[in-house]
């Protein structure tokens, strides 16, 4: 008895250990047990890691070998190449990313990756287990003047991150993420070898903070001295701050023809597209980021301040020709929110040719805006904001600068995001009636814009043709008509074919001629006893005529 009670007392302890290693953080969500770093291959499908040779991988094991070659501080793919030759799924194990910093390590990946226009799909990092930078990478940098690095070609599909800030591993410090990297920090003087091209994230980034020390991006969590161009992201994030849908805090980067799509709930710095942007030195204006051609398309929603459809926080920055579509809505109540259709907060700021097609919920009316929460410092030229959308706000909340932003109606607001960001309208190949032809007026059609509906080349639609009737003689069977015209589409009449004179159907009618017997059924009149007796007297005069004239050829025989 005692034996069996110490036996169902080991295996009791061993299911709680079991259960304490397989229950994550986030109890509620499908965060793997087993880590890719326990599946890692021990080589790559071949190559020699030249640019012209690079490593080639080809499923997760040989990805898995990569991130624990890197975390492992092996510093021999300094300068590397590793392209990927098919597409890899990552749902079997949890993901240990390619590189760490402010984590368990500071190594980092310091290659290029050319994704070769594959997919990874179902990566799952859980940073409160791990204590990781989250993303597929942890962290990117340069050690080496002239050395490429980044990643380009490659579509990151379903991620799901998880971070706890709570579990950082220095609890001074910040915690990142992005589905792609989690921070990027290329060496000083080397601006430009950091890049991210034609790269594509999906997924979502669950956050659990209350101070705020984050850095959450979409793409990238924090950036410092790179390029990034014509990447896009479609995600979920909640709960953090310093966060955007495309980067999180951004200095001395910049961002050409990039889109971001999705949701963002969470506490201050949150803005569509990034969260806060500021310099990489000071106050040198020169380490600034630059945003141009660029979208925001998100739903954003703050409970503390500093909230924008495109930037939550702009400390610095130059933004040229970008838009902010989406919602902005501030719960904050009693102070300032600082949210805006573009931007939550502005200082040292430049704006150009840019445009917020936001609609902004806020209960502070003086620090909110159609286009910015409050500018402090800065210039804005040929900005607008839709103002049927937000009829109760100004362009700016709060304006210190007493910056002016055009207030437009929805389709003149489009109409300049037309033209700014996307660089001309687009055309359906389909006309588009404006104005229906009739019989008497002339129509017109032409090509609309599918994105504002501005209207293009325009064509004449010629008058309705109308059916003439020739005249028709009434006759004593039948009746008539005169010569008229008709418009079958609207059912009119017209007495000439210029559709000048409109007449009724009735009008048009000739009625039949009296025939003998519409005559014989006259109405009689009067008293006609005295017609009786003059056809009695002719008939009396006749008979004296004829017997006169026979009487007169017998006496001449």
């Amino acid at each position: 008895m005692k034996k069996s009670g110490k036996i169902l007392g080991v295996l009791l302890a061993v299911c709680m250990v079991i259960t304490m290693n397989v229950v994550s953080a986030y109890a509620d969500s499908s965060v793997p047990v087993t880590r890719w770093d326990n599946y890692a291959a021990t080589k790559f499908a071949g190559g020699t890691g030249t640019k012209d040779d690079p490593y080639r991988i080809e499923n997760g094991e040989q990805l898995a070998k990569l991130a624990k070659d890197v975390s492992e501080g092996n510093t021999y793919y300094k300068g590397k190449y590793f392209r990927l030759e098919k597409n890899v799924d990552l749902s079997a194990h949890r993901w240990i990313p390619i590189g760490d910093y402010g984590g368990i390590s500071y190594n980092s990946f310091e290659g290029f990756l050319d994704g070769n226009g594959k997919t990874i799909s179902g990566m799952v990092v859980d940073q409160s287990k791990d204590k990781q930078s989250a993303g597929l990478f942890g962290y990117i940098s340069n050690a080496t003047k002239g050395n490429e690095v980044g990643v380009k070609d490659l579509t990151i599909a379903n991620a799901a991150l998880y971070v706890d800030e709570s579990m950082l591993a220095d609890p001074s410090g910040f915690v990142s993420a992005g589905i792609l990297v989690a921070g990027v920090m290329v060496n000083d003087g080397y601006k430009g070898t950091g890049v991210f091209e034609n790269i594509s994230v999906s997924g979502t980034i669950t956050v659990k903070a209350t101070k705020g020390s984050n850095k959450i991006g979409g793409l990238i969590g924090d950036d410092n001295r790179c390029i990034v161009r014509n990447c896009a992201t479609d995600v979920t994030i909640t709960g953090a701050s310093n966060t955007g849908g495309m980067t999180g805090i951004s200095c001395n980067t910049t961002f050409e023809n990039c889109t971001a799509k999705g949701r963002i709930s969470g506490l201050w710095g949150l803005g569509g597209f990034v969260g806060y942007a500021t310099t990489s030195n000071g106050n040198d204006k020169t380490t600034e980021s630059t945003f141009t051609n660029c979208i925001a398309d998100v739903a954003v929603k703050a409970s503390d301040w500093n909230v924008g459809g495109f930037v939550g926080f702009a400390e610095f920055g130059t933004f040229k020709n970008s838009a902010s579509f989406g919602t902005v809505t501030s719960t904050v109540t009693g102070w300032e929110p600082r949210a805006g259709g573009f931007v939550g907060c502005a200082g040292n700021v430049t704006f150009v040719n840019c445009h917020s097609a936001s609609l902004v919920t806020c209960d502070r009316k003086d620090t909110c805006g159609g286009f910015a929460g409050k500018f402090v410092v800065g210039t804005t030229a040929g900005c607008s904001f839709d103002n049927q959308k937000n009829a109760n706000l100004n362009g700016i909340g709060t304006n210190d600068t007493e910056q002016q932003v055009e207030a437009c109606i929805t389709q003149k607001n489009l109409s300049n995001i037309c033209v700014d960001v996307y660089g001309d309208h687009h055309y359906a190949e389909e006309l588009t009636v404006d104005q229906e032809a009739t019989c008497s007026e002339e129509g017109s059609k032409s090509y609309h814009c599918i994105r504002c509906d501005a209207k293009g080349k325009s064509f004449v639609i010629p008058k309705i043709n109308l059916t003439h009737v020739d005249a028709k003689a009434a006759t004593a069977e039948s009746a008539g008509n005169i010569e008229y015209w008709h418009c079958e589409k609207c059912g009119k009449y017209y007495s000439d074919a210029k559709a000048a004179h409109e007449i009724t159907l009735e009008q048009t009618v000739i009625e039949k001629l009296p025939g003998k017997e519409a005559i014989n059924n006259l109405p009689k009149t009067g008293d006609d006893s005295r017609v009786a007796l003059w056809l009695l007297l002719l008939a009396v005069s006749g008979g004296v005529l004829l017997k006169n004239f026979a009487d007169r050829r017998k006496n001449a025989d």
